[in-house]
């Protein structure tokens, strides 16, 4: 399964092969694809984050 941290270290790996390539079109498509990375990365966590929060309430109202 292709988790948020997997995506943004693929996506970290684009932009450093980006900065040393010589063809610019080539840059600007590992740029891209970083870019979408990226953004995979933050919609995968988006209901990890929700699910910590609505833990951590659910926590808080049951110790209450």
């Amino acid at each position: 399964m292709l988790t948020p941290e997997f995506l943004r270290r693929q996506a970290e790996n684009c932009l450093r092969i980006a900065r040393t390539c010589f063809d610019l079109a080539s840059a600007e498509r590992l740029r891209l694809m970083a870019s979408e990375l990226n953004a995979k990365a933050a919609e995968l966590a988006e209901p990890q984050q929700d699910e910590r929060l609505h833990s951590q309430e659910r926590r808080r109202t049951s110790s209450s």
